[in-house]
This record gives C-alpha cells, structure tokens and sequence, in this order.
C-alpha cells in the first residue's frame, strides 16, 4: 500500500528514531524480569536439560529427538520439538551457564527483535511511519505478550515470528518487483520459522491472504495463475517441514483427545477460547498464568453463544473492511489464520488457551488497530484539533496502563512460588495450578500446606494421577508405605505409560522393601523413557545391592550416558571399580563426582576427597 499521508519529513518520522524510541520503552518496561529465574517449564527446558550443556550438541537438536525436545525429561517425551529455542537456550548456557537472568536478557533482545520486524513488516505494507510506529508501540507493550517475554520457555514463540516476519517482507521484495532468490530466500525463512516454533505452519495461508489484500485488478483466473507457483511452493515447504517433524517425533500432537470428550464439545470449548483472545486483544488487564474453558455440552450454553456472537461481529467487520481497504481485511483476518494452528481444531497442545498463543495471531490485529487509529487522528485533527489532542492523551494513558501491567506482572515470574501462587490466585479452581503450588510447599517442607492444594487439586480432578503419587511420596516419607504404594498403584493404573509415575511407585516399593516389585516398576519406566538417567541409576543400586556388579557397571554407564551431569551415578560407578581394583577409573569417577556434587552430597564429597588425596 502507498502512503497516503502527508506527513512532513522530519528526524521524528525516521524508522530509525521510532524504531530507538519503541525499544528504550520496551526494555524500560522489561527491565524488572531480568532479575527472574528459571519457573515452571523452564526446569524441564533449561535447568535441568543437560543436553543445552555442550555445544557439541547443536548438530543433534535438529536430528535427535532424544536432545532437542525437553532435554531427559519424561515428562514431555517426544512431545516438542523446537530445536532453534534449543539451540539459543545452549547458546545462553555457553556464555551464561545457570545464571537465569542471562537467559531472561536472550527474551528481551529476541522481543526487541520481533518488535523491529512488526515495524518493517508495518512500513512494507502500509508504508506510513507513524502508523509502523504506533502499531510497534501496541505490539511492544501489549500485555498479553508478557507470558512470552518474561517466561523463559515462551521463546519459541519470538524466534518464530522474527522469521516468519522476514520471510513475508522476502515476499513483499520479490512480489514488488524483486528477483526470484527473494522467494527462495522467502521459502527457507518460512522454513526455519517452523522449526521455531510448529504453529506458524499457518503461513501459507498468509501468503495466499496477501497476494488477495494487494492484487491488481484483474480477473480471478489471471490473479490465480500469477501466484500459484508461489502457493504450492509454500505449501511445499509447510508439508516438507511437517514431514521432517514426524520423523523427529513420531507424532503430529500431544494425542491427548478431544477437550470435553467429543468433536462436538471440542468445538463449542474453541469457541468459547477463541472469544476469550478477542477480549483480551482488547482489554489485556485480567491476565491469567491458567485459563480454564467450561467443559460445554450443549450450543445453547449462553457463553457460548456469546462468544459465537462476538466470533460473527468480527467476521462482519473483516467482511466490511473488505469493500473498504483490502489490506485492513488482510489485517484482521490474519487473527483467524494465525489462531488456526493453537486453536485445537484438532487437539495439538497442552492448553486451551494461553497468553503466549496470542503473540504471533495479535501482530495484524494490532497493525490494523494502528493503521484505523492514525486515519481517525488525522480526521479529529483536521476538524477538531482539540479533539486529537484528547485522543493522543488517551493513546498515551493506554500505553501507560500496559507498561505498568508489564512492570506488575514480571514478578510472577521472580520463582516458582511466585509463578504457582499467581497461578492458583488467577484460576482457583486449576487442579495443575494446585499441584504445583503443592509440589514448591512440599519442597519447602510445609507439608500441611502441600497437603491441602494436592487434596485441593484431587477434589478438582479426582483422577489426578500426578497430584496423587506426590501426595503418595509424603505418606512414604512419614513411613506409612502401604498407604503410599496403594495411591501410587492406582495412580500408575490411570496413566499407565507414564514413565515418571512409575519410577515413583518403584521407589516406594523400594523403600518398603519389595525389590522385585521395585525393579519391575524401574524397567518399565527405562522401557516408557529410554533417557530416564534416574531410573538407570536406581536399577544400578539395586543390581549392586545382589552382587551383580555387570548389570550395575551397565546402568551406571547408561546413567550417565544420558545424563553426564549425574554425580551420584559417578560415585555409584566407582565404588564398584574400585572393588574390582580398576583404581585409575575410580579415581577418575570419584572425582568426577566431587565436581558434580550437590550441597545435599558435602559429607560424602569430603569423604572422597580424602580418599582422592
């Protein structure tokens, strides 16, 4: 699109100046989560990934489902695969090595990143500086985008859009004129925004949307012809990617099922989400770590059909915007294109709805907002220059509100009693949220207060299997292990494939004396998880325990071969060497092992470390 102002050339219309402005502001507002640690996914992720340790791995974050998912833990399985966030998460470790706040810095540049790419990609299509400007000032400080930026693991998100970006402003340049290696060099970038993160495999709808919004006048035949060469390439690369992932994965989803039980409900739940990211494109101040969606059984449910309602209107203004300004129906409608991949059309993510989920659907939403904003400045200031003079005031306090809740809202994100206790103060009635909040009092040994959120979170799900066995480890650590084995037993029945349930089990058998029982429990976990670097350990100690000293070696070697940074495994590995008299490979392991060593370990490392000297 043209530029239609006529703005006056001034130092204040550089993209550059603007583009200064919206970042200081951005990082000002930020400034607060760079002191954060590492909460909730970021444990799985980052902490505890040891695959993120050695940047030998890179090659394997592309080609090992094993090193470029969740690192080793069961948990997540094969479940995401994301292997540039990955890659920058070993690249932090490499220059910053556990210190959270470097990882936290990594969050705010790549959301500065994206936020020059929402501007570029702004001027490309509008081509109106203060139009770019406002909409990166929207996008900068929109709070919905907090999850994202302040929420280590919410990366792949940012990553994704940076060169989703790019990749259509490749586009613009070949369509506009430019030679055929700016759509290749279009298609890869589409290509690595994938592997940034898998929902934007949206993206050919995108190209389709904007070859229509920016068409000439010409017949649909002729507009057809002239583009599908482009459409099929896209969608090529889109196909090639989803290929590529399954031979990574196995699988194209979490394989959870339908929310509510059946298509139907899943569908009227979308509904009802879908509603609820319009509200908050709007009003952005009820922010919530845990968004529940009503299992809903009927169309009749009036939440329902409010959010059907409110879904239509906006069908009805794209539909308007559409005999008005193509690119504005472009700008809307890329909401929609962009919701498709998380909107559990088919089930593919672990939640309903989410923050996060809004950082890439919200970018032409909040363009057009922009664009809409700057043509009804420029009428109230040709008519009533008073009247502008309010609206800019009340642009300027909005932007406000947004950078105060940004401010306010980083703290969540300060540790994991923070990030859980918001979490159950947003959504009391979040069985996970519950747990967790549980799980960091338990760690705390405030065992009546993780008594109460674990039977908190079972009376919201009663089969809760997760919340059951960690209410089960409190009754074996106060000795009452019949009790324990039989909440472990029926937690282990409802999710049977659950490698973590059941490495639980068997410790409680283990500590009630019934080793085979124990060990029975271990193998299947090791079978579920072939990366589970504790399990091995345990069936190590157990194999030491009957002199089988070839079953243990081998354990403790594949211990350690998923997990190099497992101290007790090494100290496991050489006390047996050094019962066999293979005293160099001893020393070597016991000294390995006082490198690794907790806090939790002092006594035992000094013990080794005399025996070293």
């Amino acid at each position: 699109m043209k530029n239609t102002g006529t703005e006056k050339r001034t130092l204040w219309h550089s993209p550059a100046v603007h583009i200064l402005i919206i970042a200081v502001v951005a990082a000002v507002a930020y400034l607060n989560s760079l002191g954060n640690g590492f909460v909730g996914d970021d444990n799985g992720f980052v902490a505890y990934n040891v695959s993120i340790r050695d940047l030998g791995n890179l090659p394997d974050f592309f080609f090992d489902s094993a090193k470029t998912l969740a690192g080793y833990d069961p948990n997540w399985g094969t479940y995401i695969y994301r292997p540039l966030r990955t890659v920058s998460y070993a690249l932090d470790y490499a220059v910053f090595g556990h210190w959270a706040p470097g990882f936290h810095i990594t969050n705010l540049v790549l959301h500065l990143l994206a936020i020059v790419t929402v501007y570029l990609f702004a001027q490309a299509i509008i081509g109106i500086p203060a139009v770019s400007f406002i909409a990166g000032i929207i996008f900068a400080l929109h709070p919905t985008h907090i999850e994202t930026v302040s929420w280590i693991s919410s990366r792949a998100d940012m990553i994704a859009i940076i060169f989703a970006n790019l990749s259509l402003l490749a586009y613009i340049r070949f369509k506009k004129g430019g030679r055929t290696p700016y759509l290749l060099l279009a298609l890869l970038l589409a290509f690595v925004s994938y592997l940034g993160k898998e929902t934007m495999v949206s993206f050919p709808g995108l190209i389709v949307l904007y070859d229509y919004a920016t068409r000439e006048k010409k017949g649909f035949k002729e507009f057809i012809g002239s583009n599908i060469l482009s459409w099929v390439l896209f969608t090529a690369v889109t196909v090639g990617y989803l290929f590529f992932r399954f031979q990574m994965t196995g699988r194209m989803s979490t394989v959870q099922g339908w929310w509510g039980g059946t298509p139907y409900t899943n569908f009227l739940m979308m509904l009802k989400a879908t509603a609820v990211y319009l509200k908050l494109l709007v009003f952005p101040f009820d922010l919530n770590l845990h968004y529940i969606i009503g299992e809903t059984r009927t169309f009749l449910d009036a939440k329902v059909m409010a959010s059907a309602a409110l879904i239509v209107s906006t069908f009805g203004l794209a539909a308007y915007l559409h005999g008005r300004s193509r690119v504005s129906f472009f700008l809307v409608a890329w909401f929609y294109i962009g919701l498709v991949p998380i909107a559990n059309i088919i089930p593919n993510s672990f939640s309903m709805l989410a923050e996060r989920y809004l950082y890439m659907p919200s970018q032409g939403p909040i363009i057009a907002v922009a664009f809409g904003s700057y043509a009804l400045f420029r009428k109230m200031k040709a008519g009533s220059p008073a009247l502008s003079k309010v609206a800019a005031i009340a642009f300027a306090a909005i932007m406000a509100a947004y950078f105060v809740t940004i401010i306010g809202r980083n703290g969540v994100y300060k540790d994991d009693f923070s990030f859980y206790s918001a979490a159950v103060k947003d959504s009391p009635e979040s069985a996970p949220s519950h747990k967790c909040l549980a799980d960091q009092y338990l760690s705390r040994e405030d065992i009546a207060n993780a008594l109460a959120h674990y039977d908190k979170a079972l009376a919201i799900d009663p089969n809760y299997a997760e919340a059951m066995v960690k209410k089960a480890e409190i009754h074996a650590g106060e000795g009452s292990f019949d009790k324990a084995i039989s909440m472990g037993e029926r937690a282990v029945a409802l999710k049977p494939r659950d490698a973590v349930l059941r490495f639980t089990l068997g410790t409680f058998y283990k500590h009630s004396g019934q080793m085979q029982q124990a060990l029975d429990q271990w193998q299947k976990a090791v079978e579920l998880y072939p990366y589970y670097a504790e399990a091995y350990n345990n069936l190590g100690a157990y194999y030491q325990t009957v002199m089988d000293n070839e079953n243990a070696l081998r354990m403790y070697e594949k211990s350690i071969g998923v997990n190099p940074f497992n101290a007790e495994a090494y100290y496991n590995l050489a006390v047996i060497l050094e019962g066999q008299g293979e005293l160099d490979k001893a020393r070597a392991g016991y000294a390995r092992f006082t490198e690794l060593a907790g806090p939790e370990y002092a006594d035992v490392v000094e013990e080794v470390k005399n025996k070293l000297r």
